[in-house]
This record gives structure tokens, C-alpha cells and sequence, in this order.
């Protein structure tokens, strides 16, 4: 996975990854998935089943939030395909770098100091 841009917002982030599915029957898009994969592990999903039934769950609330039209919702296989595809590792360590940057979080200077509480 190749280090993308860092917008502002979650879904400029997740749009800017590379796509790692085949074009062939695609039906939502990647960062859609990886959108409802994270909003759904955050709410307590543990397996594919669970975020097939989050997505369903919140298919309206999606809707109206992204302006989309969705009329199914993803398949917990439609879960597995992505999850199995993209480079999971990548994808933490990207996310963390985006959280890290949204709270303006700099790595501490090795050559400074460190602070003494005593």
C-alpha cells in the first residue's frame, strides 16, 4: 500500500488508498467498506457477520450522512473479500499516522531533554 494523502477528514483519507480489489463486481466503494469496517469495530463488531449487520442497521443513517442512495448493504463475504485483499498493517499504521496528525501530535526530538517530575 503506497503512503496516501493526507486530507483532513476520515473519508478524504480513506479515498486517497490505493483500491486492492479486482474492478470485476465491485458494487460499493472500497473506502465505503473501510468507512463502515472501522465505525463498526469501533461500535463493538468482532466478525464479518457483525459489520454485515451494523451496515444494514445503519443504512439510512449512511444515506443521508454521505448523500448516497444505497439500497443493500454489504454481505459479510462482500467484508472478508476486502479484509482478506488490503494490507491491514499498512492500513493501521496509515490511520494511526492520520489520527496522530488530526490532534497535531509531533514525535518528541531523541536529542532533547527528557523532562525529570520528581
Amino acid at each position: 500500500m503506497s503512503k496516501p494523502a493526507s486530507p483532513s477528514d476520515l473519508i478524504g483519507f480513506l479515498q486517497s488508498l490505493p483500491e486492492c480489489r479486482k474492478r470485476r463486481g465491485v458494487r460499493y466503494p472500497q473506502w465505503l467498506l473501510l468507512l463502515m469496517a472501522i465505525l463498526g469495530i469501533l461500535s463493538g463488531c468482532r466478525r464479518a457477520r457483525d459489520l454485515e449487520r451494523f451496515a444494514r442497521r445503519h443504512r439510512v443513517a449512511f444515506n443521508a450522512a454521505l448523500g448516497l442512495e444505497l439500497r443493500w448493504t454489504p454481505t459479510d463475504s462482500t467484508f472478508l473479500y476486502l479484509l482478506e485483499r488490503v494490507d491491514l498493517q499498512s492500513l493501521f499504521a496509515m490511520l494511526r499516522q492520520w489520527m496522530l496528525a488530526q490532534i497535531g501530535w509531533k514525535a518528541p526530538d531523541p536529542a532533547a531533554p527528557a523532562p525529570c517530575g520528581g
